[in-house]
């Protein structure tokens, strides 16, 4: 488990973290049911997902404050972000909305 990502979600009150497979980290809210916060430690940035309605929340704070998506994956879009401060202010966004 990346550490980084596990403290930054340690301190949101209002989230809870999971490990999937191949380090993917999975950011949920216990109010939202469908849907989540994704981040994937990648070699020199972290891919960022947002699925169901995680994305309709998040998706115009992702597009104006990192530009659109840099892809889209089995229908789900996502963002490469280079910095651990620039994920830990999506999480940290995803836990106040």
């Amino acid at each position: 488990m990346n550490t980084e990502v596990k403290s930054i979600v340690g301190k949101c009150p209002m989230l809870r973290l999971q490990l999937n497979k191949g380090e993917r980290h999975r950011i949920m809210r216990g109010d939202i049911r469908r849907g989540s916060l994704w981040v994937i430690p990648r070699s020199n940035w972290y891919s960022v997902f947002v699925t169901g309605e995680v994305e309709g929340l998040m998706y115009n704070f992702l597009c104006s404050t990192f530009g659109h998506e840099a892809g889209e994956d089995q229908g789900r879009k996502y963002w490469n972000i280079g910095d651990i401060e620039d994920v830990s202010k999506i999480v940290h966004r995803f836990d106040k909305m």
